[in-house]
């Protein structure tokens, strides 16, 4: 039988330049008096100083390379099974500019900053943990009151794998590039109560995969996402995934593919821009299924029927970005006897124009992309 450990802490556990150290199985709790701004673990050296998690935009990237630059102070440091009470007093678990660290099977709750806190580094894994500051199975009367984050990524190349984030302002907060989930469900403050499920905020450098994850009535943000994948994932209760724009004003290198959205009949988007974005390149969102949400989408197809010599189809209704369709193809199907030439008009405001020269019963198909990956060449014409 394995023996365990309760401690109840006046002050953080301080680890100072360790390899190769394991701490499992046993339990620690912040006592009354203990630090509001430390953590109850804490991996970090007098050479590593913390980043404000109080920057954006540039500053914050700023910030971060300089952290990056420092020489890790710890590698292979393993925490598992254990239970963190912080005791609304401070966070989790801290971890500065360390290497391949693992964090499994541990349950973080009661926190008031972060329940666990990443700083530069790389290769921190936290797998198969609950996270949450105040316990709950969902449908708190205090929802509402919630505050603080659940893990809070500052570094690179992390995964998040197999973790449960029930109660918090926000369940991932994001800022560094490289970084996976999977298999997360967040359920921490739903968007209506002004949570977020997981934030991406390093904008410009987002290079972020979700993959098969849960947000149960809370959403993903991304400020000028680049390179972003969102595959495979369960959005419940009107959780949608919002693309916000800030210093770049950009989106480029973004899929979201293959998700499942289910909503409340509201008409909610399942996914939302919020700003202007002045440069908007190689976006996929397609092959989403949706109940009880608006369908929005990149790639979108309509047929229309009629007897005349124009046939307009408009497309804002799906269409993610207004008046940028990037690419068209159309057939025109027709059984009179004539055979009218015909052509395609316009595309401006999201609506495509296909005009013939003589009146005519036909059916036209449409397909239209947002995407711009197209190569263009110089084409041959006859």
């Amino acid at each position: 039988m394995k023996s365990v450990c309760y401690c109840k802490l006046n002050c953080m556990y301080l680890l100072t330049n360790w390899f190769q150290l394991q701490i499992h199985g046993g339990t620690l709790r912040a006592s009354e008096n203990f630090p509001t701004d430390r953590y109850l673990i804490e991996l970090w050296s007098s050479n590593n100083a913390k980043v404000d998690t109080s920057l954006h935009g540039d500053e914050l990237t700023a910030a971060m390379n300089n952290n990056a630059q420092n020489t890790a102070s710890y590698e292979d440091i393993t925490l598992r099974d254990l239970m963190l009470d912080a005791n609304f007093r401070g966070g989790g678990i801290l971890v500065i500019n360390s290497l391949r660290i693992n964090i499994d099977n541990c349950y973080v709750s009661h926190f008031m900053s972060s329940g666990i806190m990443v700083q530069g580094g790389h290769e921190t894994y936290i797998r198969n943990s609950f996270l949450g500051q105040r316990i709950t199975a969902g449908g708190s009367p205090d929802e509402k009151k919630f505050s603080g984050v659940g893990i809070s990524l500052m570094g690179n190349d992390n995964a998040v794998t197999d973790v449960v984030i029930f109660s918090a302002a926000v369940g991932i907060e994001v800022s560094g590039q490289a970084n996976i989930f999977t298999g997360v469900h967040c359920y921490n403050k739903a968007t209506g109560f002004g949570g977020v499920g997981i934030k991406l905020q390093l904008g410009g450098l987002t290079q972020t995969r979700i993959i098969g994850c849960y947000m149960d009535y809370t959403a993903i943000v991304a400020e000028d996402p680049v390179q972003l994948d969102i595959t495979n994932s369960f959005f419940l209760g009107d959780a949608t995934i919002v693309l916000k724009s800030s210093q770049r004003k950009i989106i480029s290198g973004v899929n979201i593919v293959d998700n499942m959205f289910s909503g409340s009949q509201k008409g909610v988007d399942i996914v939302q821009l919020v700003g202007r974005f002045e440069s908007i390149d190689q976006t996929v969102v397609d092959r989403n299924n949706v109940r009880g949400m608006a369908l929005k989408s990149t790639v979108a197809r309509a047929t229309v029927q009629g007897k005349g010599t124009k046939w307009v189809l408009d497309f804002n209704p799906v269409l993610l970005f207004p008046n940028l369709i990037q690419h068209v193809q159309y057939s025109f199907y027709t059984s009179d006897a004539s055979f009218p030439r015909h052509a395609l008009r316009n595309v401006s405001h999201n609506k495509v124009v296909i005009e013939a020269d003589a009146q005519v019963s036909a059916t036209v198909a449409v397909q239209v992309d947002q995407s711009a990956t197209f190569v263009q060449g110089d084409g041959i014409y006859s």
